[in-house]
């Protein structure tokens, strides 16, 4: 039982290492895009967040892929952790503030982290029908 523990709890933490790399990634790309286009700073909010929910739904997509199912569930949890991580690290950087951004924020995180996490199931067992 403790080994079967350590299993999940090492592929979640796989799962949020190529979230964040995805993340880092995406957030590379949308910079380059914005320099490139001279794209004000009114744009780095939104192509942050898009960024993080792509991270999400790889990090989901890989902890289901493994599991093999209830990705619905696995999803979720990917996607609730990353929300707390990213409501914490906003709260301190903005000094407490909890704004309308913040229930967005979790609506989209936990939609890309659930889809990436049925569609990782769905892949895992190699159906050949949607």
């Amino acid at each position: 039982m403790k080994k079967e523990a350590e299993n999940k709890n090492s592929v979640f933490i796989k799962a949020f290492i190529i979230e964040a790399i995805i993340t880092a990634v995406g957030v590379l790309v949308f910079a380059v895009i914005m320099y490139f286009l001279e794209a004000g700073y009114e744009y780095s909010a939104v192509f942050a967040t898009v960024s993080l929910a792509i991270g999400c739904f790889f990090g989901a997509f890989y902890a289901a892929k493994k599991f093999g199912q209830k990705g619905l569930l696995n999803g979720a949890i990917v996607g609730i952790i990353t929300f707390a991580i990213i409501l914490v690290v906003s709260l301190i950087v903005d000094k407490g503030a909890v704004t309308v951004n913040t229930l967005f924020h979790l609506i989209i995180f936990m939609l890309s982290s659930v889809i990436g996490g049925v569609l990782g199931v769905n892949k895992a067992q190699n159906k050949k029908y949607i």
